[in-house]
């Protein structure tokens, strides 16, 4: 078993040297061209005096270089830090300055944008991948050229110490500055391993990726050309662009978080007026529908399951334990079993999974606690910060800051964040099932529950929530557009709808509607954003 990334690249590239890998718009390249252009890119970043251990940044657009950069860092048992081209530019240059990145990767736009936001010394060396209008940032070295057909590729296994640092990533940062979080190699290799075989990813698979590769769309999309996939990239998501693509280029696997997978449902039930599941999947090939950073609702997930089939795997981990600790596998995904749908699946491959109390002892089945998890791709530490470090870890396992219960089957059912349960009248309010609730209305495309001031209960359940744009009145109703032509969505229709599903003390008290809900970098819901407005001045603050 290959025990480092620089392995599972090398092997990878020797073996489908022949196949396409990576696919854009305008650019085409096969496993062959990635080897010789990770070649090129080794021999550019030791030519600028970097060494093992030093750190690589990369900042920049969806697009090859991103896994031809983040193989040579690999091979040259350097460390990466990838930055999210949605964060914010200061954001970006903290990460950058604190894991002393010595070179940035990275393209015109982000990179000319970023040079304000960097040190006019000590910063890191800026390296541009090419630019189709052939601009250049002003004091950058252009990134190394794929050699052309003549050019042989390096047949060196390069030996990569399995235990050596060769990550560093930086958390959301929701409350607060984004923690830095230290992978080995050893830990990134065995992630890769866990995302081909739980994320169902086959030798010759075409993946359609299309979101941040900074974040679990690049760590996908490097597991598939391990597994010696076709990895279709696109810059940035647009529904229709996504279902054009999907019918005419055979796609059979694709990553989304559940907000792109709304739109990509609303758009299909749109083009499919009949409602027919064979509508919606007749012209497509796909196989799997990966999805996570967020969960989805059980409503929309039955949604997707009528329209699609049985294609949907889960994911559920976090940066410092990434991607597949736990996974709802496509057998989960089971119309006849709807309260699975509710649950971020069972423990994945080589991963243990519990549900602990404040003194990390096991709860009983059933009963909410933490989340913890025991796994080979775990963290090692933030780096720099010893105190927060001790606090992640509990006898090797590792919290996830994540509430919920585990039931006697060993299924996991997210309750909340930590930080966002809300206390009302002394009751535990948890704001995943109100917002399951509020998202099986059919008028509703998604649902997000925050805790407001309140002077007698302190905390009040408050929602914001987007209506769905519901097809035209075809004038017959159908399973997957439940309601045509209906009249706005509004407040008190929400709240009665509440009234069965929840307890009095967890419906909610108000209800603002929004034409879409703010997100962090990572496809998560931005509570704390939402927060804002309303505890601005408060005397307690809530995560």
């Amino acid at each position: 078993m290959f025990t480092t990334p620089a392995e599972i690249y090398e092997h990878s590239f020797r073996v489908h040297s022949a196949l396409p890998a990576v696919q854009e718009d305008a650019r085409s390249f096969t496993y062959r061209d990635l080897w010789v252009w990770s070649d090129a890119v080794m021999r550019q970043l030791r030519g600028l005096g970097l060494v093992s251990g030093d750190v690589v940044g990369i900042f920049a657009a969806n697009r090859a270089e991103w896994i031809v950069g983040e193989s040579a860092i690999a091979r040259l048992g350097m460390v990466r830090t990838p930055a999210n081209f949605m964060s914010a530019l200061e954001t970006v240059a903290y990460q950058l300055q604190y894991a002393e990145a010595k070179v940035l990767l990275t393209d015109y736009d982000l990179g000319t944008a970023l040079l304000p936001h960097l040190p006019a010394e000590g910063g890191p060396v800026l390296v541009q991948l090419s630019d189709p209008q052939g601009r250049s940032i002003p004091g950058a070295v252009p990134l190394a050229e794929m050699p052309g057909e003549e050019a042989e590729p390096d047949r060196t296994e390069h030996v990569v110490d399995p235990d050596a640092r060769s990550g560093i990533f930086f958390t959301g940062g929701t409350t607060g500055r984004p923690k830095a979080v230290a992978h080995t190699a050893r830990s990134a290799a065995a992630a890769l391993y866990i995302q081909m075989v739980e994320a169902e990813i086959s030798a010759g698979e075409r993946m359609l990726v299309m979101t941040p590769l900074a974040h679990s769309g690049g760590a996908l999309a490097a597991a598939g050309i391990g597994r010696g996939a076709h990895v279709r990239i696109l810059e940035e998501f647009d529904a229709q662009r996504s279902v054009d693509l999907l019918r005419e280029e055979a796609i059979t696997w694709t990553f989304m978080v559940p907000t792109m997978i709304y739109r990509v449902l609303d758009l299909l039930d749109a083009q499919s007026p009949d409602g027919t599941p064979e509508a919606g999947r007749a012209v497509l090939s796909l196989r799997t529908v990966v999805y996570g950073a967020a969960p989805m609702s059980p409503a929309r997930l039955a949604h997707g399951l009528r329209l699609l089939g049985q294609v949907f795997v889960q994911l559920y981990g976090q940066t410092e334990a990434p991607q597949f600790c736990t996974r709802l596998s496509k057998l989960d995904h089971d119309p006849a079993r709807p309260e699975l749908l509710a649950s971020c699946g069972n423990p994945s491959l080589f991963t243990e999974v519990r549900v602990t109390d404040d003194s990390g002892a096991e709860v009983p089945r059933g009963e909410l606690g933490e989340i913890t998890v025991r796994t080979p791709f775990a963290l090692t530490e933030y780096i720099g910060n010893p105190e927060a470090t001790a606090e992640k870890f509990w006898d090797g396992w590792v919290r996830t800051g994540d509430m919920g219960v585990m039931d006697d089957a060993g299924y996991v059912y997210l309750k909340d964040r930590r930080n966002d349960m809300i206390i009302s009248g002394g009751f535990n309010v948890y704001s995943r099932e109100v917002e399951d609730v509020l998202s099986a209305h059919p008028q509703v495309a998604q649902a997000a529950v925050i805790g407001v001031p309140h002077p007698d209960w302190g905390e009040a359940v408050h929602a914001v929530v987007v209506p769905r744009e519901l097809p035209e009145d075809t004038g017959s109703p159908t399973a997957s557009a439940p309601v045509t032509g209906a009249s706005p969505l509004t407040a008190e229709a929400l709240l009665a709808h509440s009234r069965d599903g929840l307890a009095r003390y967890a419906r909610p008290k108000t209800v603002e509607f929004a034409d879409a809900l703010p997100q962090t970098p990572f496809g998560k819901i931005d509570k704390k954003a939402l927060r804002a407005p309303h505890w601005e001045g408060a005397s307690r603050q809530i995560g």
